[in-house]
């Protein structure tokens, strides 16, 4: 009798303390949370300062594509209202200052997610972020490849207009590169997106084969879309990496089935 009521007294002691417990632990993530944003948003700026700092080179590199081109037409690149150049300076420094910032926002993401992961999981995500920074960057190094091409088509059609010339806003010009820039990087990033789906196991690598015809449409739509030229060849040069990536990612996907099954075998 007396056991059975201790266990009644005690019982609500340890379910109080439990809750007493929980509002320390989300309170110790939510200041955990806060002090990696602030150093986020610290890192970001500091990236912001080093683009300021950078931006007549980081400018130059990015108005090389459109010299040529523009000199062929007897264009000239202008400024169309006062406050432009600044603006100019400022956006794209903030773009580079993101760029620079990544790889660190990247850890502070990484250092406050990375403990509720399994050990497996966290060797996943180690192994693909330095591969994802690569994709990017080869997506991004294809796009300013093309740029050129896509700046002549586009001025293909100045002729069409007579003596008409450009006089070509650099502000709008810079903002459209960097997205054209952004948008190539982003599509390097398909295989990433398929083998975490593998991992989840949304997808397998006998639907990816079995779907390959749609996948290859799909990925010659996305090229059409974010190529700055309808010129074949360019398209051709956009999506064939993209295609190579698709069945690079496939025989991934078929290597880690097996390697599951081969884990499986061997615990049963």
């Amino acid at each position: 009798m007396n056991s059975s009521a201790t266990a009644e007294v005690e019982q609500p002691e340890l379910e109080e303390n439990e809750l007493e417990d929980r509002p320390a632990d989300l309170t110790e993530h939510l200041e955990e949370l806060r002090t990696r944003i602030i150093r986020s948003f610290i890192g970001i700026f500091i990236g912001w300062v080093a683009g300021y700092i950078l931006f007549p080179q980081v400018y130059q590199s990015l108005a090389y594509p459109l010299r040529e081109p523009l000199r062929a037409v007897h264009g000239q690149t202008v400024f169309l209202h006062f406050a432009d150049p600044f603006f100019l300076r400022l956006k794209l420094s903030f773009v580079v200052g993101l760029i620079f910032a990544a790889p660190y926002v990247t850890y502070q993401i990484w250092a406050f997610v990375a403990p509720g992961l399994t050990r497996s999981e966290r060797r996943v995500v180690k192994m693909f972020i330095p591969f994802s920074g690569t994709l990017f960057v080869m997506g991004v190094a294809i796009g300013y490849l093309l740029l050129p091409a896509g700046i002549r088509w586009f001025l293909s059609y100045l002729s069409d207009y007579g003596n008409a010339t450009l006089l070509q806003n650099p502000l709008s010009y810079v903002l459209l590169a960097v997205k054209i820039l952004l948008a190539f990087g982003l599509s390097f990033q398909l295989p990433i997106v398929l083998i975490i789906l593998a991992k989840l196991g949304l997808v397998t690598s006998k639907r990816l084969m079995t779907y390959w015809r749609h996948a290859v449409v799909i990925i010659s739509v996305i090229a059409a879309v974010i190529t700055p030229t309808n010129d074949p060849l360019s398209m051709t040069v956009m999506a064939a990496p993209m295609v190579f990536l698709y069945f690079l990612t496939i025989g991934i996907v078929k290597r880690m089935e097996g390697n599951r099954a081969e884990q499986r075998k061997a615990s049963g």
